[in-house]
């Protein structure tokens, strides 16, 4: 009996260690309650978003960091948004916000979340979230 309750926990450990090295998975825990996948579609879910749809946010992301810091190409903007992303989570301020100020109003900045997602898991997901949301014309081929 002892036995098996061990092996039960350790599988559990296992699993859970395991989808938090996933980033579709890490998004999915630490990111989509607040950011949707994609636009609205209806009014009602429009004032019931608490942040901007994850292709808005990364079009402003990179927009702006393509503005500022005039990358080479796509292959370092991608490595500069990433490092944003990465610092923002657990550090946002309203001068490191790159979205339109009415974006900016409806929404303000998020909250950091330093307690709620670990610095490995972020820099798990960063790379994924700029490979899945970023504009077409910006991403690395």
């Amino acid at each position: 009996m002892i036995r098996s309750l061990l092996f039960l926990s350790l599988l559990m450990l296992g699993l859970n260690a395991n989808t938090l090295t996933q980033p579709e998975i890490i998004f999915q825990k630490k990111c989509q309650m607040c950011h949707a996948l994609a636009a609205p579609e209806s009014e009602e879910e429009q004032k019931a978003m608490v942040a901007p749809f994850m292709s808005l946010a990364m079009r402003s992301v990179t927009i702006g960091i393509d503005a500022l810091e005039e990358p080479k190409g796509n292959k370092e903007l991608r490595k500069l948004t990433i490092e944003h992303i990465e610092d923002y989570i657990f550090n946002p301020r309203p001068e490191k916000s790159f979205c339109e100020d009415i974006i900016f109003e409806k929404f303000r900045y998020m909250p950091s979340l330093e307690r709620f997602i670990s610095i490995k898991e972020a820099k798990i997901v960063a790379p994924w979230v700029y490979d899945t949301f970023a504009p077409a014309n910006y991403q690395v081929k």
